[in-house]
């Protein structure tokens, strides 16, 4: 896929996305500047490698890119040997401006000042996301699942007017907080932290200057897309990670224990401030034990999801609860879900099997069926049961239903059945209350 900008194709080295190609850049431009750190003429060699990745940089034309770069060149500096002589400090400034012309030539500077005078949908659209993610958090403390946090933003917390497709927060280190909850999303905080305190450059190790700076630019520039999904772009911070842990070890520097401690203390209660705020605005959604409680209260109605055969529910219930605010639902995936001793009505709505029927008669007093492929005499009499078919329904035990009046037809329809929360939600609940 190529991305362009003003008919300027956007630089990508085959990792599909230009945000993505910007953060691997950021790493070698930051890692070229080692031999600067390892022998006296090394800044030479390192001049102009950086002079053509500091142009591919603002090829990408991605701001995160430009600013994980800054960051990372900006430690460099800091951390140079000084004094600086006269002719590496014109050299550097010209290389300086080559690069920044370049980024001019190729009209980057017009993308970057987007958002500025005028609203920027990528910068807004990152901004609804990031928005969420203290909610996403309250909802599920334990975590959403690895990669798995886009799709439980498009299912439960995109505004239902909004129909654009994410993998992720686009932030790699709030989708990983949102993906393994408070406490994974914690550790995962103060692994970063642990390996920029271990990579401060030391008296006798300067060189580690150049990986420090190099995650340092590389987390900031994650900042503003998503790298869990590309393990190559992990590789070079990964290869510098070790080697600071390496030379940690063989130089036998021990750890600032307390400056690890102030760290720890910062990471856990930045995630646990993201909770508590997400707490404070009392999202609709909560997950507790694989189950979804849609609504502020206790669940009146259990219900066993197909999502196979409903892909959309997510956002259907979010509608529905939208109109029926009274309504609180817990949705499950399977019935081994499902809490002992149900008492509340259960809707479940995917063909069961013999053994998810065997935990259900255990779990529950009363339910309804869509289409369920077995008679009713093949239950207990103490389980009130009933069925729901399509009128044109072809299963052979609809029928045994029927006899029994212990079924309701839906009309017009056959075994699918579409706009479902009307054809079967609601009824669902209405059947219930007037039972009450």
């Amino acid at each position: 896929m190529n991305l362009t900008f003003n008919g300027v194709w956007r630089m990508d080295w085959g990792f599909g996305n230009p945000n993505i190609t910007a953060a691997f850049i950021v790493c070698l431009l930051v890692l070229v500047w080692l031999p600067a750190f390892l022998w006296h003429r090394g800044f030479w060699w390192s001049l102009l490698p950086s002079i053509i990745l500091g142009i591919c940089l603002f090829h990408t034309m991605s701001r995160g890119g430009i600013v994980g770069g800054a960051v990372g060149l900006g430690l460099l500096v800091l951390f140079s040997p000084r004094p600086w002589p006269k002719a590496r400090l014109v050299a550097g400034g010209l290389a300086f401006w080559v690069v920044i012309i370049g980024g001019f030539f190729l009209n980057a500077h017009e993308r970057f000042g987007q958002g500025v005078v005028q609203e920027d949908k990528s910068i807004s659209h990152r901004l609804a996301i990031w928005q969420c993610s203290p909610q996403m958090l309250a909802a599920n403390p334990q975590g959403w699942g690895w990669n798995e946090s886009g799709q439980a933003y498009m299912d439960w917390f995109q505004p239902l007017d909004k129909h654009e497709s994410y993998g992720s927060l686009v932030n790699t280190h709030l989708s990983k907080v949102v993906e393994l909850g408070v406490i994974g999303g914690s550790l995962y905080l103060f692994l970063w932290a642990t390996l920029l305190l271990a990579g401060w450059p030391s008296n006798g190790s300067r060189w580690r200057a150049a990986p420090f700076a190099m995650l340092a630019g590389f987390g900031i520039a994650a900042l503003f897309t998503n790298m869990a999904r590309e393990p190559l772009v992990w590789i070079l911070p990964a290869l510098c990670g070790a080697a600071i842990v390496v030379d940690r070890l063989v130089r036998r520097e021990t750890p600032n224990w307390r400056n690890m401690i102030v760290a720890g203390l910062a990471c856990f209660s930045a995630v646990f401030i993201l909770y508590f705020i997400g707490k404070g605005r009392e999202p609709i959604v909560s997950v507790s034990n694989n189950a979804v409680v849609i609504g502020r209260g206790v669940p009146e109605y259990w219900i066993v999801m197909d999502s196979d055969r409903f892909k959309s529910y997510p956002r259907d219930f979010r509608k529905f609860v939208a109109d029926h605010p009274e309504t609180y639902f817990a949705v499950v995936k399977s019935v081994v879900d499902l809490p002992n001793n149900l008492t509340k009505p259960l809707l479940v709505l995917k063909d069961t099997n013999a053994h998810e029927d065997s935990v259900l008669l255990r779990k529950a007093t009363s339910v309804t069926f869509l289409s369920p492929q077995f008679a009713p005499s093949e239950l207990p009499t103490q389980l009130k049961a009933r069925a729901i078919y399509g009128e044109f329904s072809n299963s052979r035990y609809a029928v045994f239903w029927d006899e029994q009046k212990l079924s309701r037809r839906i009309p017009g329809v056959s075994d699918f059945i579409p706009n479902w929360t009307n054809n079967l939600l609601a009824p669902f609940v209405l059947s219930i209350t007037n039972d009450r």
